[in-house]
């Protein structure tokens, strides 16, 4: 019972835990994501810095001493930056220090030369360079310099040497170099944590590797290559211990300060993406690893081209796969709802069928199904004018809503009218009312209540859109003979022709066939109303078509 208790325990405190981690690196991606997209910013700054020290090494008055570390600045500016660039400024700098005739100087500029040509993934070169080196002239800065030049040199030789023989030459000389560096070194210098934290890496002694890393991530900030270093490190100690989250987080944070300090000559960010390839996270990969090859093309180093060779296929051949099953379901989902819309449509032909075979056709109902037919001709006309003006009214999506609102009401009304009036059609033709039936439909009292409704269902919708529409009419005219409407929320004929107009139906046939009325009455309103104007007549129309405009 006690150890059910302590397991129930361990999982509630477990579980928030692994939440808030969870967020913790939801948060690192949105920052990684947000720093790649600022590359180009970051790569403009460096550039900037960059030319300024161009700038001033090309100055005549610079001593010789002068323009030395102004081109050994210019090496440090692009060693992690552009590696052709960099090779440049070293042979400068070594050219310079041969012509100031000083050991020292020229001793420093091969072994920045080496280290570079190492770091690209050259071994033969810096090693017959540093062989050159007479050490006897080494003082004891470039002793350490020189010891960790060949560390790294062994180290590299020791990495990616497939024979073992030489495996075991190598990993001898890069363990001298470093206990020969661990005690050339401050205990407090960052080469020696950088060699401490390895020897605890390798040795498996994880708490103590970290205890070293969280030393030298302290000292430095991000966006400094020590920092990318040490949080590369960090994150190997979490990947021998299997802790995913960690392991990303710390690449994350490396990849950030790569990001940051323009460093192109980076590991972080192809690691990254290999770890989110091993867990199925393809999208992501292949995002970050097309970052991660960008670096290396823009640095210009075969070491890490020959590395990212090995895994961006594999990380591409999975995207392309993965959008070929998206691509697949979505044409799945195509067939599937062509196939609903096939049916659909076949359902729709099968009740149009149903309903004509269902028509009793006779005699009797001959001259009904006419005057039927000339109905719904006249709604398909009245229909048509309707979404004529829908088309006129694309000015505004406002205008449009409301119409199309508008039009599906009156259609739906329509459509009902119709329905009563075929069901009373074949009331009285069952009951054989003939006479009482002509009345009916010879009756104009139908027409002029159709026509009342749609001027009111109109009105009511032109001034919904533009309620000051009758007092900036007036506006425009002669304030001594404003238009007077018996209500608000109704106009009269003669504002109708306008709103019509406001609308962009100025076609008088148009405007007389909606309204009822002749072209002629509708012609008398123009010209009336125009006459009226205050400023030009012929610009009357157009100021009534901006109506509205200013209050949008």
């Amino acid at each position: 019972m006690d150890r059910f208790k302590y397991i129930i325990t361990l999982v509630f405190f477990c579980i928030p835990i692994l939440c808030w981690s969870n967020d913790e690196l939801e948060d690192l991606f949105l920052q990684l994501d947000e720093i790649i997209q600022q590359i180009p910013s970051l790569d403009q700054k460096k550039e900037e810095k960059i030319k300024s020290l161009k700038e001033a090494l090309a100055l005549n008055e610079n001593s010789l001493k002068e323009k030395y570390f102004l081109a050994e600045e210019l090496f440090l500016a692009y060693e992690f930056y552009k590696f052709k660039e960099a090779i440049h400024y070293a042979f400068l700098q070594r050219k310079l220090a041969r012509e100031l005739n000083d050991q020292d100087l020229i001793n420093r500029s091969n072994l920045n030369l080496s280290i570079l040509l190492i770091n690209s993934g050259s071994y033969e070169e810096p090693a017959t360079i540093m062989q050159k080196i007479d050490r006897q002239s080494l003082n004891d800065d470039r002793w350490k310099q020189y010891y960790e030049t060949q560390k790294t040199l062994y180290n590299q030789l020791f990495a990616y040497t497939p024979t073992i023989e030489l495996k075991e030459v190598y990993l001898k000389k890069y363990l001298s170099y470093c206990d020969t560096l661990l005690n050339l070194v401050s205990e407090n210098s960052d080469s020696y944590l950088d060699i401490k934290e390895t020897f605890a890496l390798d040795k498996r002694n994880l708490l103590d590797a970290r205890k070293i890393s969280s030393l030298r991530l302290s000292r430095t900030s991000i966006g400094e290559r020590v920092y990318s270093k040490a949080a590369y490190m960090r994150s190997l100690t979490y990947e021998l211990e299997h802790d995913d989250l960690n392991q990303k987080k710390y690449l994350i944070l490396s990849a950030i300060s790569d990001i940051k300090g323009n460093i192109k000559d980076n590991a972080s960010i192809a690691s990254l993406a290999l770890k989110l390839y091993n867990e199925n996270e393809i999208e992501l990969a292949y995002k970050y690893i097309h970052v991660a090859n960008e670096d290396a093309l823009f640095f210009g180093s075969k070491l890490r081209a020959i590395q990212l060779g090995n895994v961006m296929p594999l990380i591409s051949k999975s995207y392309e796969a993965q959008l070929q099953e998206k691509n697949n379901i979505l044409q799945l989902y195509t067939i599937l709802i062509s196939g609903l819309i096939i049916i659909a449509l076949a359902a729709v032909f099968f009740s149009l069928q149903q309903l004509k075979k269902s028509r009793v056709a006779g005699k009797e109902l001959e001259s009904t199904n006419h005057e039927l037919g000339d109905a719904v001709e006249n709604l398909s006309k009245a229909n048509s004018q309707l979404r004529q003006l829908s088309i006129d009214l694309k000015n505004t999506s406002h205008i449009k809503e409301v119409y199309l609102g508008e039009f599906l009401k009156i259609c739906s009304d329509y459509i009902d009218k119709l329905e009563h009036q075929n069901i009373h059609a074949q009331k009285m033709l069952v009951g054989r009312k003939y006479s009482k039936f002509l009345e009916e439909l010879k009756n104009q009292d139908v027409r002029k209540t159709e026509m009342k409704d749609f001027y009111q269902n109109f009105d009511q919708t032109f001034l919904s859109i533009y309620p000051n529409f009758i007092e900036q009419i007036n506006d425009l005219i002669d304030e001594s003979a404003p238009v007077i409407v018996k209500q608000k929320s109704l106009l009269n004929t003669e504002l109708r022709v306008f709103a019509f107009i406001r609308l962009g139906i100025s076609d008088s046939h148009k405007i007389a066939k909606l309204l009822g009325t002749s072209v002629t009455t509708i012609y008398n309103y123009r010209v009336k109303l125009r006459n009226k104007a205050r400023g030009d007549r012929d610009l009357f129309e157009e100021q009534v078509m901006e109506i509205g405009n200013s209050e949008d």
